[in-house]
């Protein structure tokens, strides 16, 4: 018996199904992969992000986040450094 890698459903395993209990869970599981290679404007973007100054570190990863992952929640920034909320 085999766990399917997508639904977690048991399955007997054969040659055919290694990873996967049908066809339609392996074609959704190739659907739901992230894209590993970025595009040709996110390349150019990043030469760019290369000739370009920088106040600090921070300010350089909030520029690639921005970049790279634009739907993530973006760094905040005061002055150039990265704001750590306090708790009080």
């Amino acid at each position: 018996m085999g766990t399917c890698d997508y639904c977690g459903s048991q399955f007997q395993k054969t040659r055919a199904t290694r990873k996967y209990c049908t066809n339609r869970c392996k074609t959704n599981a190739c659907l739901d992969r992230k894209p590993c290679r970025i595009r040709a404007a996110e390349v150019q973007e990043l030469y760019r992000l290369l000739d370009m100054e920088f106040e600090s570190a921070d300010a350089l990863r909030e520029r690639l986040r921005m970049i790279l992952a634009p739907e993530m929640p973006s760094i905040p920034l005061e002055g150039g450094r990265v704001v750590i909320p306090r708790l009080d």
